[in-house]
């Protein structure tokens, strides 16, 4: 048994200096199929999904359809460790990187530039209504703000303070911020789903109902993303699920649950899937919708 924990430290060290030294392209110019860390933040671009790997310190574009990996930056392109990615109107990446408190622009090719320092913890990331900036906020209690961050240069804006902790957020089509609360804290059924009004600074927690259940809450909820039609996916970290929830009326309705250990954040895609990112492992969940409103599961290794 006291050989456990040593042999733990000693796998996790590897994996990450294997991703550590995994290059964007091997000199044949294809793209190196090693599998990420893990699969924190998502983002959909084209049909394909964005994952940002905070262990392994490097941004993924893979086929959610496949799990073949198509594009990749890391650690030898000079990223950091990141937590959560968007992609801009002009395809450059914008990720924050929690233990190092950046912000950081990757251009397509690989050539990374910090934006700003603006603390540690900074964890969820945003792209804003009006595509010429980020919002970006904070994981812990130690930072209650949501800012807004330049990729041009301009300064950074704080949007909000006083806000609880929160985790990955999406704006959606009405242009509020939704965002899961409670952090870890809201680890046994609290935690919760609010949203913040980006032009006053206001925030507000929604009243949830969950149908056919007792339950007020999530199991640690880790991360939002809202379709186009308003509705607002919800990942459930703890007892892997996802939730689709109505904005207007907060009633929660799950789509599943994921064969995960833990999860961290979800991304709902333009032709309904919606993918689940397991923290560990380089694996995650797709739900694909039927006719009859139910959804079907696949798990999915990113890599080869």
């Amino acid at each position: 048994m006291r050989t456990v924990g040593p042999a733990i430290t000693a796998v996790v060290v590897a994996l990450m200096a294997i991703s550590a030294c995994t290059p964007s392209t091997l000199p044949d110019g294809s793209v190196p199929q090693a599998v990420p860390f893990g699969v924190n933040g998502m983002v959909e671009e084209d049909g394909q999904v964005w994952v940002a790997d905070l262990f392994g310190g490097q941004l993924v574009r893979f086929d959610p359809a496949t799990g073949r990996i198509d594009e990749r930056y890391g650690r030898l392109d000079g990223l950091c460790g990141t937590d959560d990615v968007v992609v801009m109107p002009d395809r450059t990446l914008v990720a924050t990187c929690p233990v190092d408190g950046r912000v950081i622009a990757v251009a397509r090719g690989g050539d990374a530039r910090v934006l700003d320092v603006v603390g540690r913890s900074v964890n969820p990331i945003a792209l804003d209504p009006s595509g010429e900036s980020v919002l970006v906020g904070f994981g812990s209690e130690d930072d209650d703000r949501v800012l807004r961050v330049y990729p041009d240069g301009r300064p950074t804006e704080v949007v909000a303070d006083g806000l609880p902790v929160l985790n990955g957020f999406d704006v959606g089509p009405d242009g509020m911020l939704y965002a899961p609360t409670g952090g870890a804290a809201g680890s046994f059924g609290t935690g919760g789903l609010g949203r913040l009004d980006l032009s006053t600074g206001e925030f507000e927690q929604l009243p949830l109902t969950f149908p056919g259940s007792t339950r007020t809450g999530f199991d640690f909820a880790c991360g939002v993303d809202v379709a186009a039609d308003g509705t607002v996916f919800v990942a459930q970290c703890f007892n892997p699920t996802v939730f689709a929830v109505d904005p207007d009326t907060g009633v929660a309705t799950s789509l599943g649950r994921a064969p995960l250990d833990t999860a961290d954040n979800v991304v709902a895609l333009d032709d309904g899937r919606v993918v689940l990112s397991g923290f560990f492992g380089g694996k995650v969940v797709v739900f694909t919708p039927a006719l009859d409103g139910s959804y079907s599961r696949r798990l999915l290794t990113v890599g080869r």
